[in-house]
C-alpha cells in the first residue's frame, strides 16, 4: 500500500509504487513509441483505428457507424471521423453510392504497411516481457479498473 511516505521513485518496490503512475507511465510511453512508427509512415493513430474498424466490417462503415466506434484517450468521436475524412482525400478509402466507407487499394496496401509497424512497436515494447507476464499485466489492469467501475445503486 502506498503511504504519504512511500517515495515515486524507481527505487520504490513494485509493490510500493502507485499504480495509476506506473500505468500512465507505460501509456505514455507506448503511445509515444506507437504514434512515431505510425508517422513514419505518415499515419496518424486515429487514421490506423478508422482504418481497422472499416476493414474490420464486412460492408465498411458509413460515417455514422464510425463516429459510433469507442474512440480511447478522451479524444472524442469526432476524431476518427475526421480521421476517415482525410483518408477519402488521400484516396486510401471511398464512400459508395451507399454511403459505405470502404479501402481502397492503396488503402488496403497502407494498413498492411501499418499492421507491420504496429507488429514491430508490439514487439519492442514487450522487449523480454513474456506472453504470460503480459497477459498477468493485462489482466492486472482490467481488475482494478473492473473494481472502479460505476456500481448501480
Amino acid at each position: 500500500m502506498t503511504t504519504a511516505n512511500t517515495p515515486l521513485t524507481n527505487t520504490a518496490t513494485p509493490a510500493q509504487r502507485p499504480i495509476a503512475l506506473v500505468a500512465w507511465g507505460a501509456t505514455e510511453a507506448i503511445l509515444r513509441h506507437s504514434q512515431a512508427a505510425l508517422a513514419r509512415i505518415d499515419v496518424t493513430q486515429p487514421q490506423w483505428w478508422a482504418l481497422n474498424n472499416i476493414v474490420r466490417a464486412e460492408h465498411g462503415l458509413t460515417r455514422e457507424e464510425i463516429r459510433a466506434v469507442a474512440v480511447p484517450y478522451g479524444m472524442g468521436s469526432q476524431v476518427i471521423v475526421d480521421a476517415a475524412d482525410a483518408l477519402v482525400h488521400r484516396g486510401w478509402l471511398s464512400i459508395g453510392a451507399n454511403g459505405r466507407l470502404t479501402l481502397t487499394e492503396p488503402g488496403r496496401e497502407r494498413l498492411a504497411t501499418a499492421k507491420d509497424h504496429m507488429a514491430r512497436v508490439r514487439t519492442e515494447f514487450l522487449g523480454d516481457i513474456t506472453e504470460e507476464e503480459y497477459a498477468t499485466a493485462v489482466s492486472v489492469l482490467q481488475r482494478v479498473t473492473d473494481n472502479l467501475a460505476p456500481r448501480p445503486l
